[in-house]
């Protein structure tokens, strides 16, 4: 009788331990949870950019003529971080309430003056600045290019089309291999530019 009682006991008892197992797990894994949350929003919170540019845009561009457009990237955020930048050219013409794409590749039809010495294109379209970007009083690259112009002998469907170049800036915190982790899946180049542009980076990481 003694037997059955406390088997009987146990398996009353087993559910409430089972229970309390389930809460503490519940529990603990919120609190992880909340805290990679609260990281996470403090770590975005201070990475901030701004393009800084000096342009004053004219009428018309005449092919092979360069016209002044100054950009670089000011660090407005409060922690140290990597850059990098996409160039989007753009030219189009409008006829009839329509738009017809023409073809508008930097190097080809449009030329920039571009920094090689602070700045590395990667294999993957972007830009990279190949030092960190600190806040204050250095919170500012190097131009990446300073003059844009348009091919000699462009074709006369040219004439009377607009162009645009959309730049989009990326920023990434400075700890020790973020840049990897954000931009390239967390793989490391073994090979060409991005290669280069990784030795660099993780020179300077923190």
């Amino acid at each position: 009788m003694k037997k059955k009682n406390k088997i009987v006991h146990f398996l009353l008892i087993l559910p409430i331990l089972i229970l309390f197992l389930v809460i503490g797990s519940v529990a603990a894994y919120a609190a992880m949870m909340m805290n990679d949350e609260k990281a996470n929003l403090f770590q975005i919170g201070n990475l901030q950019t701004k393009v800084k540019e000096v342009f004053t845009e004219p009428t018309a561009i005449k092919p092979d003529e360069k016209v002044v457009k100054k950009v670089a990237v000011e660090n407005t955020g409060t922690v140290n971080q990597f850059i990098r930048v996409m160039l989007h050219p753009e030219i189009h013409l409008e006829s009839l309430g329509s738009i017809r794409l023409l073809p508008s590749k930097i190097g080809e039809e449009i030329f920039l003056d571009l920094n090689s010495t602070e700045w590395k294109l990667g294999e993957d379209g972007y830009y990279y600045y190949l030092k960190s970007l600190r806040p204050g009083e250095s919170n500012v690259t190097k131009d990446l290019f300073t003059e844009v112009k348009l091919k000699n002998d462009l074709g006369l469907e040219y004439h009377n089309a607009f162009i645009s170049l959309l730049i989009k800036v990326e920023a990434i915190n400075c700890a020790q291999y973020a840049y990897r982790e954000a931009w390239w899946q967390g793989a490391t180049p073994s090979s060409g530019a991005l290669q280069t542009i990784d030795k660099e980076l993780a020179k300077q990481a923190e």
